[in-house]
């Protein structure tokens, strides 16, 4: 029973570990949310090109570069219109996070 309870406590831990933002809607078991980010709306720009760039995690390891500057680079964006972005998480123990960069 002892051993149980650490399992248990240790599970309880790790879930939540693999934090994904931003986002605004908060899930404890799936989450596939695209939003946008208005601060970035640039009317005189046309969003003719799109860039990605995604951060992928497992429980408590992390790894990539979901920035708005290597979503520029990837879609060889120099002006931006707006950025998006993709989050999924799955029970806080598989996420990524996308960001869209649309732009010329």
């Amino acid at each position: 029973m002892k051993k149980l309870m650490i399992v248990a406590a240790i599970a309880a831990a790790a879930v939540g570990c693999v934090s994904v933002r931003p986002s605004n809607a908060v899930s404890a078991l799936t989450l596939d949310v695209t939003s946008p980010d208005t601060s970035f709306i640039d009317n005189s720009v046309k969003p003719a090109k799109c860039g990605t760039a995604t951060a992928t995690g497992i429980i408590c390891f992390t790894e990539g570069d979901a920035s708005i500057k290597a979503a520029m680079d990837n879609g060889n964006i120099k002006k931006i219109h707006h950025v998006d972005y993709k989050v999924k998480n799955i029970l806080g123990i598989v996420g990524s996070t996308t960001t869209i960069v649309w732009g010329e």
